[in-house]
């Protein structure tokens, strides 16, 4: 199952570049956008392992935004029927022959085989990251977390002054891809989002292999919605309640630099967003939101504690992708709101300023 976000596929272009179609002003936002895309994950299932990475360069073709470098590394270690199913279908591709840098499938312990295949070009800083992925040892699983009661939302307005930090929760509403989509478009996680993908259940190089075009545009899906959507009323209002003081820092995970778009300073946290880098933050705040972030980028919220912040989360606590860790920086005696980036905001920039935040044009 490919998700909506992924109907438009990449337009193959002349040296080995892909055409991701036009966007309105393309030069100014892609000046406050963010131009490099970065992706990657090692995922380890018993004693197999699979791991995809994904790096490029976005520009401007005069209105067309265009993929001028990219680069793929894929490496998938299972059972030998599996993984030679999976190299007849990447070798036997028209589709990828004029992008193929290596290819190569050996024998590993336990009658397995490790496949590990590479399209594209990579620069230094990608293969940096390739050489550092694959060292990555397998994810602990974590307790099962037990959640606070959910707040009414009345409360909000006695929170703030605050400092935010924001995840996907916020970009989704403006039509952007979750984790968790993104997730699918790498094949992850298998269609039914119930566990790792290994084996057979890899959908991706079918993808590859039979439409690269519509593989590479779902690769590109965040970063190029980034650059056409407009900001949402969540966003509005949180710029409204930062020009009234009443919001002092905003960190985020995400990478598609929306904010800018409201014209608020951020400082992004999520570093390469292929480890779990630490950000070193300095608060301004005795209070921080945390607005729609699910998984890997807890340490902020860790320094958060150590410096005596309250944790507030709102979350509306929709789909994310299997075994993901959820949440598990909340505690039993948070304050926890259990509603959209936009209630939460929008509701608070109304009581807070006596006015109503107006919707994206």
């Amino acid at each position: 199952m490919v998700s909506e976000f992924y109907a438009t596929p990449a337009r193959r272009l002349a040296d080995g570049r892909f055409g991701l179609g036009p966007v309105e002003n393309l030069e100014m936002e892609l000046q406050r956008g963010n131009s490099r895309l970065i992706w990657g994950w090692k995922r380890d299932v018993g004693t197999a392992s699979r791991a995809v990475y994904f790096g490029g360069d976005l520009e401007a073709d005069g209105d067309e935004v265009v993929l001028s470098r990219w680069y793929l590394f894929y490496r998938h270690r299972s059972d030998a029927a599996s993984i030679t199913r999976i190299a007849s279908q990447l070798a036997g591709s028209e589709e990828l022959k004029p992008h193929l840098r290596s290819f190569r499938a050996k024998h590993a312990p336990g009658g397995q085989l490790d496949l590990r295949v590479e399209l594209g070009v990579p620069d230094a800083a990608d293969s940096d990251r390739v050489r550092r992925l694959q060292l990555r040892k397998p994810r602990r699983r974590f307790a099962e977390v037990v959640m606070p009661p959910v707040l009414p939302l009345a409360r909000a307005t006695d929170l703030f002054p605050v400092d935010i930090y924001v995840g996907s929760g916020l970009s989704y509403e403006a039509g952007l891809p979750t984790l968790c989509d993104m997730h699918l478009a790498f094949g992850v996680d298998n269609e039914a989002c119930t566990q790792f993908a290994v084996g057979d259940e890899d959908m991706l190089p079918a993808r590859l292999a039979s439409n690269l075009g519509e593989a590479i545009g779902s690769f590109c899906a965040v970063h190029v919605g980034a650059l056409k959507a407009r900001p949402t009323p969540a966003m509005r209002a949180i710029a409204e309640l930062k020009s009234a003081g009443l919001i002092g820092k905003i960190f985020t995970d995400n990478v598609d630099n929306m904010l800018t778009k409201v014209g608020v300073p951020f400082e992004r946290t999520r570093g390469s967003g292929v480890f779990n880098e630490i950000y070193p933050a300095e608060f301004a705040s005795g209070r921080l939101i945390v607005i729609g972030v699910a998984a890997d980028r807890r340490s902020l919220v860790k320094q958060a504690r150590a410096k005596g912040l309250e944790i507030v989360t709102v979350n509306p606590c929709e789909k994310v992708a299997p075994m993901v860790r959820h949440l598990d920086y909340i505690r039993p005696t948070d304050p926890f709101f259990q509603v959209t980036a936009q209630t939460f905001f929008v509701h608070a920039a109304e009581l807070s300023l006596g006015g109503r935040i107006r919707a994206a044009a």
